[in-house]
């Protein structure tokens, strides 16, 4: 016997074997149960899904003599599906039949009886094929179908099927496989195999077939023809020319450290040995991204690439605002390159934007910065004393103000300015952010309307944070690090009580309403084509 690759090797026999696409499994298995079958179906998703084998499945299924849960396997019509050679299911590839003629001999022959089973199965595989003149031929067939005919449209591009078609069909979207249940699947037939395997090596296969399980199966078996004795990530980084996570981290850090010249370096290195820049590109997209999403509240179980410690690793580096950049200019590269095929220049000018964003100060000014901000920036409490020392004349809150924000203050604003808080530890060791950090670390979040943010803080805290200039900082921060244009007033813990008792009062009052919030002006950013202008005057052009 010849010998058959993997995808056909274990290609589902029964609804059970399908990975994936659970929910249109169960409604085609109680359609069948009840009798409520359709006369025709639009199979439609991306390739590698499962379209076609599920249709086969339920062709064989409509017509088994006892189908329960599965089909039973045994009667004629199972045996006969089994050997390829049923006479009343009808497989055609319409990206090879596509013309008028080919439809035509269809709706000549719907009319007769099934030859075997009860029904008479069409199978049009790449529907979108068809011609327009094609489609036509079928319509009237699709409208007023005998009632053993069953048709069943398998497509990767649906909205080139013409909309009177679709409406005539009983429309199912497939979806991708994800990883968790192709990668189950792949264990499942190495050992089948007697094969060995590595969980890294499972994962870039996982990851390569973007949730198609064919192409999932035809990698492994690519990979099974390289080493014989199994699966490991060496040779899968190797054949396919990928890179390890780690080495995608080392490059965005000497990105953001300065070093471009070495991360261009370690680029051109992948490439000259044979690595997929586009993959590259990508997955750098999903080690940003999942950083990101780490860095939001530390839930290392919504990884799925990095772990804790390389998503901190990362976040150390790079701030939000970044990392937000990187992807805009990584992005820029997918869309870019569409139009051209030099795929590696555009990623190192994608790389020079992304180091340019970042702030590359020298170790002489980051010194005379931490100087200035030691002395700016001192302990809270040591600001207070400072404060009671001078004789400083404290910022008085007013109460009834506060209290008059309150009045248009909602749960949904104070969930969202919540991202204030749960992000507050990724500036403790920015040197130029660092004072904020103080004002704000030991502070809670008590209200926040459209425009303003109340916190709860103690006496002297709130007198810093309700001072102009500072108030004027923390206005600033929230526009640039969050996009929050709100102000923030600082509310004495000790005083809660009493603005409640003023809220109460005024919210019983018919004309009460919250006063408008005075904001300072947005300071606008240079943009860096100012900046350099700036930096090297009119000689240096920026195209």
């Amino acid at each position: 016997m010849s010998y058959q690759v993997l995808y056909r090797t274990y290609r589902p026999s029964k609804f059970s074997e399908v990975v994936g696409q659970e929910y249109i499994i169960k409604i085609l298995k109680n359609a069948i149960k009840s009798n409520k079958i359709a006369h025709a179906y639009l199979f439609a998703g991306p390739r590698g899904t499962g379209k076609t084998t599920i249709a086969k499945l339920f062709a064989k299924a409509i017509n088994c003599d006892d189908f329960k849960e599965e089909a039973c396997e045994k009667c004629n019509n199972c045996l006969a599906l089994k050997e390829n050679n049923h006479p009343d299911i009808i497989e055609l590839d319409a990206a090879s039949n596509n013309g008028v003629d080919n439809i035509r001999e269809i709706v000549e022959q719907v009319n007769y009886a099934p030859i075997l089973g009860k029904y008479k199965v069409y199978i049009i595989d790449e529907a979108h094929m068809l011609s327009d003149s094609a489609f036509n031929a079928l319509l009237k067939t699709l409208e007023e179908p005998p009632k053993h005919v069953i048709f069943i449209l398998a497509t990767t591009d649906p909205e080139k099927i013409i909309p009177t078609v679709q409406s005539r069909c009983q429309r199912f979207n497939f979806s991708k496989i994800n990883k968790y249940h192709m990668k189950k699947k792949m264990i499942e037939i190495l050992k089948n195999e007697g094969l060995e395997y590595d969980e890294e090596a499972i994962e870039e296969v996982a990851v390569m077939a973007e949730g198609g399980m064919r192409d999932a199966l035809s990698i492994l078996e690519q990979m099974l023809s390289y080493n014989e004795k199994g699966v490991y990530k060496e040779d899968v980084l190797k054949v396919f020319g990928l890179s390890s996570i780690d080495e995608k981290i080392k490059i965005l850090k000497e990105i953001h450290q300065g070093n471009i010249a070495q991360a261009i370096n370690h680029l051109r290195d992948i490439y000259q040995n044979g690595g997929d820049l586009k993959h590259l590109t990508i997955d750098l997209l999903e080690v940003i991204k999942e950083a990101l999403i780490f860095s939001d509240d530390g839930q290392e179980k919504l990884l799925n690439k990095l772990s804790s410690i390389q998503a901190q690793e990362l976040l150390n580096i790079a701030n939000i605002k970044q990392l937000l950049n990187d992807i805009d200019c990584l992005k820029d590269v997918l869309v870019n390159s569409r139009f051209n095929q030099n795929f590696l220049s555009y990623l190192e000018l994608a790389f020079i934007k992304m180091a340019n964003q970042t702030e590359i100060k020298q170790e002489k000014e980051i010194k005379t910065t931490q100087k200035e901000t030691v002395k700016q920036t001192s302990t809270i409490k040591e600001k207070a004393e400072e404060i009671k020392k001078e004789v400083v004349q404290e910022v008085k809150e007013d109460l009834d103000y506060i209290a008059s924000l309150l009045l248009s203050a909602k749960k949904s604003e104070k969930e969202h300015d919540a991202i204030i808080y749960n992000r507050l530890e990724l500036y403790k060791n920015e040197v130029d952010k660092r004072k904020l950090y103080e004002l704000l670390i030991d502070t809670e979040l008590f209200a926040s309307n459209k425009d303003a943010i109340v916190v709860l803080a103690d006496k002297a805290q709130a007198n810093i944070i309700n001072s102009k200039d500072v108030k004027d900082e923390l206005y600033d921060f929230l526009i640039k690090e969050f996009s929050i244009n709100k102000i923030i007033y600082a509310l004495d813990k000790n005083k809660r009580k009493e603005v409640i008792e003023i809220y109460h009062k005024l919210a019983n009052e018919k004309k009460a309403s919250s006063p408008v919030v005075e904001k300072p002006e947005i300071k606008k950013e240079m943009t860096n084509e100012e900046k350099l202008k700036e930096l090297f005057g009119d000689s240096l052009k920026v195209e």
